[in-house]
C-alpha cells in the first residue's frame, strides 16, 4: 500500500498563513494537542507498507485473512452479523479492548465493503450497518468530492481537541461502492471556534475515487519511505 502521494501540508486560511510567515515560516510546526507531535510543512514523502503476509492480504478484526477467506464469508445478514459478533467476542481482549461493540462492528462491516468480497457479502454488510443500534441512515448527501450518496452515521460521538465529532460513511446507492469515510464536528471546542470551525465542518475524510484489481504490481515511488 502506497499512501501520502501528492501530500501537502500548508496553512488552512490566509490568516493562518500570515501568522506562520510572521514567525519565520518554520519548516516544522508543533501541534497543540497535549502530545508531542508536529507537522512538517510543504510536500510530504509517500509511505510504502506491505499488506501481504503469507497469503494474508487483509485484516478483519483480530484475524489476518486471505482472498479465499474473503470469498467464503457468509452472504446473509444474519450470517455476517454472527461472524462479526464472534470476532468481536474473541478479539475484545486485544485490539478491540474497550471499544464499543456497535461501533466496532460498524467499522468492520464498513471495511468489508472495500475488500474483494462477493456482491451478496457487500449487500449484507450494508444491511448489518443500517440495522445496528444507534446507527442512522441519511439519504441524499454529498461526499467531499461532490458525489451523491447515502450516509450511515456511527452511533455516539468522539471527543477530540476540536470538540465532539461524529463519523459517517457515504455510499453510492446505485453501485454499493463506498465513496468516503468522514469525520465531522458536532460541537466545536473553544479552540475550534476561534479558528472559524463550526458544527458540521468536515475535519477529516478518506474518499475512494476508483477501486479494482490491477494486472501488475504498482510502482514504488523513488522518494518513498519503505
Amino acid at each position: 500500500m502506497v499512501s501520502g502521494l501528492d501530500s501537502l501540508t500548508e496553512p488552512r486560511t490566509a490568516a493562518d498563513k500570515a501568522v506562520w510567515q510572521a514567525v519565520g515560516s518554520p519548516r516544522t510546526v508543533p501541534v497543540k494537542s497535549g502530545q508531542s507531535a508536529a507537522f512538517t510543512m510543504g510536500t510530504g514523502r509517500p509511505t510504502v507498507m506491505r499488506t501481504d503476509v503469507g497469503g494474508k492480504i487483509y485484516a478483519v478484526g483480530p484475524d489476518n485473512v486471505s482472498y479465499q477467506d474473503l470469498r467464503a464469508l457468509p452472504p446473509t445478514n444474519d450470517g455476517l452479523r454472527r461472524y462479526l459478533e464472534e470476532l468481536y467476542a474473541r478479539g475484545n481482549g486485544t485490539e478491540g479492548a474497550g471499544t464499543d461493540r456497535t461501533a466496532w462492528i460498524l467499522r468492520q462491516a464498513g471495511n468489508l465493503v472495500t475488500m474483494p468480497v462477493k456482491p451478496g457479502v457487500r449487500a449484507a454488510a450494508y444491511r448489518v450497518m443500517a440495522g445496528l443500534p444507534g446507527a442512522r441512515v441519511v439519504g441524499h448527501v454529498t461526499d467531499p468530492l461532490g458525489r451523491e450518496g447515502v450516509a450511515v452515521e456511527f452511533p455516539g460521538t468522539y471527543g477530540t481537541p476540536l470538540g465532539t465529532t461524529k463519523q459517517r460513511l457515504v455510499i453510492d446507492a446505485s453501485t454499493g461502492d463506498l465513496l468516503s469515510d468522514e469525520l465531522r464536528i458536532v460541537e466545536p471546542s473553544a479552540r475550534a471556534k476561534g479558528a472559524g470551525l463550526r458544527a458540521g465542518t468536515l475535519v477529516n475524510y478518506q474518499a475512494t475515487s476508483r477501486m479494482g484489481w490491477g494486472k501488475r504490481q504498482i510502482a514504488v515511488p523513488t522518494n518513498a519511505h519503505i
